[in-house]
């Protein structure tokens, strides 16, 4: 699986945070969003927005449209 860094970074923290594996993380979030639910409590979200200006993810759902392989 390809991922942005900053992004890997944020997740690794979140998986910590939730005390759960990334390979958890993943699942969960896939498996809420095949229901078309979103996997997270508000106050997740508001932690997702502090490690996301921890990691300076400056970019929104669609900015994987923007990056470049290297």
């Amino acid at each position: 699986m390809r991922l942005e860094k900053r992004l890997e970074a944020l997740l690794h923290d979140l998986a910590e945070h939730n005390h759960v594996s990334l390979t958890s993380l993943f699942e969960e979030t896939f498996l809420h969003t095949l229901d078309g639910v979103g996997p997270h409590t508000k106050s997740t979200l508001r932690y997702i927005e502090k490690l996301k200006e921890k990691h300076g993810i400056d970019y929104d759902s669609h900015g994987s449209y923007r990056f470049l392989e290297q």
